[in-house]
């Protein structure tokens, strides 16, 4: 028994760190390459994000988008425009119900590139909205 729960275990584990690096997505943009990891972590009653952008393309801006669920489609607003060197966004106020968060990057010739993030559960959190 104890055999099959560490088996068990392993397999969960192996699963999740393959599901963990398929977050980390490669795209092709006109022979570019890039590489994002987006990360939102839910603390208590706020959300943290964090973000790693690796990218040969030229970004011109990068922006967080928030999105509503509507009767039939997802309302997105623009939370921040991101400088390069921000790394991390904290929203204080999480709207109740179900909302989506993603990056948009937007490179010199117009062209974007959207990443949503993957949800992760900080010790001592409560549970994901």
């Amino acid at each position: 028994m104890r055999g099959l729960v560490l088996i068990l275990t392993f397999i969960f584990l192996s699963i999740f760190s393959n599901v963990e690096a398929q977050r980390y997505r490669n795209q092709s943009n006109l022979g570019k390459e890039e590489m994002v990891k987006f990360i939102a972590m839910k603390n208590g009653d706020i959300l943290e994000f964090n973000w790693v952008i690796n990218s040969t393309r030229v970004i011109k801006s990068i922006e967080l988008r928030k999105g509503n669920l509507t009767s039939n489609s997802i309302e997105w607003e623009t939370v921040k425009k991101i400088s390069e060197d921000d790394k991390k966004y904290i929203d204080y106020l999480p709207d109740l119900g179900q909302v989506f968060y993603k990056l948009v990057l937007t490179d010199e010739r117009g062209m974007t590139s959207e990443y949503e993030p993957i949800f992760r559960l900080k010790e001592g959190g409560s549970t994901l909205l």
